[in-house]
């Protein structure tokens, strides 16, 4: 019976906390994806389920809230506590009706206690994810940006600060990532970052990119071998299909720029990526018509 009433004390109070936090928390922001050891999860669980369970335990039992809904029992809720604890460490009482009466009322106690306990930890979460989500446009020095950056950032994968517009201003205009990067077969490419994958312990496994281009290195070397020269966007070539997987082994390096949408993309970004886009027809088109209709 100790082990069932630790088990569930362990999960109700570290262990589901901790996991309520961290999904409320990936509604805003994506949460830092690592195997954590059995004693760092437990610690990280402590940490966050602090202020959560402290205002339950304030609204629970100091506060008129506290009693409700009203459990009716013929046993109060002292005497409950008391009369389980003792019946854990002794076999004596075992099956007494007294005993089950007060199991019932110390369980409805903790399921009040529980849930309220849970709702803070979402709540806590996702409060945090919104104060991350707004890291850009927080100033230095500030002491949120401080706060973020000494405590918060710290469950965010450091690629989805690279990889994102989140160390921007919210009112930025460039809200487009785009990748330069050199495989390690000395080949260039460029393109716009869609999406990266990572392994279980947060590693880089590789970057997705649209609208792909590679460099001729070879091209631009024979043109200036005989003299010839270019501006070196000539020398980018779209990737067949334009779309471009690049495994992170074979990456030696990249540059990250933001940069502002394309008027197609920021359309996109309003509207979304199913909108189709038609033509307007040429001015000229219309003069001419004009003029036949006229003559």
């Amino acid at each position: 019976m100790i082990a069932i009433v630790a088990g569930f004390l362990l999960v109700a109070y570290l262990l589901a906390p901790g996991a309520i936090y961290r999904l409320t928390f990936s509604f805003y922001i994506p949460s830092k994806r690592f195997q954590r050891t059995r004693t760092e999860e437990i610690v990280f669980s402590v940490l966050v389920t602090v202020i959560p369970f402290l205002l339950t335990w304030i609204l629970l039992d100091h506060t008129p809230l506290g009693g409700y809904p009203a459990i009716h029992s013929s046993i109060g809720k002292r005497e409950a506590y008391r009369s389980v604890l003792s019946s854990l460490l002794s076999d004596n009482t075992h099956g007494s009706p007294a005993l089950i009466t007060a199991y019932l009322r110390a369980a409805a106690e903790q399921s009040r206690f529980v849930a309220i306990l849970w709702f803070f930890c979402a709540v806590e979460g996702w409060q945090t994810g919104r104060v991350i989500r707004s890291y850009g446009d927080y100033p230095d020095g500030s002491f949120l940006r401080a706060f973020c950056d000494r405590f918060l950032l710290k469950n965010v994968s450091e690629w989805q600060v690279l990889f994102t517009t989140l160390s921007l201003r919210s009112n930025d205009p460039r809200t487009v990532v785009e990748i330069d990067a050199l495989s390690t077969l000395n080949v260039l490419y460029r393109g716009r970052l869609v999406n990266w994958f990572t392994d279980q312990d947060g590693k880089l496994e590789g970057i997705f990119l649209i609208n792909a281009q590679r460099f001729r290195r070879d091209q631009i070397a024979r043109d200036r071998a005989n003299n010839i020269f270019k501006e070196s966007e000539k020398y980018w070539t779209p990737v067949p299909g334009s779309n471009l997987y690049l495994a992170a082994a074979n990456l030696a390096n990249y540059n990250i720029r933001y940069v502002e949408p394309s008027d197609i993309e920021f359309v996109e970004q309003e509207l979304g990526t199913g909108v189709v886009i038609t033509p307007l027809p040429p001015e000229r088109a219309e003069d001419d018509s004009s003029s036949i209709e006229s003559s």
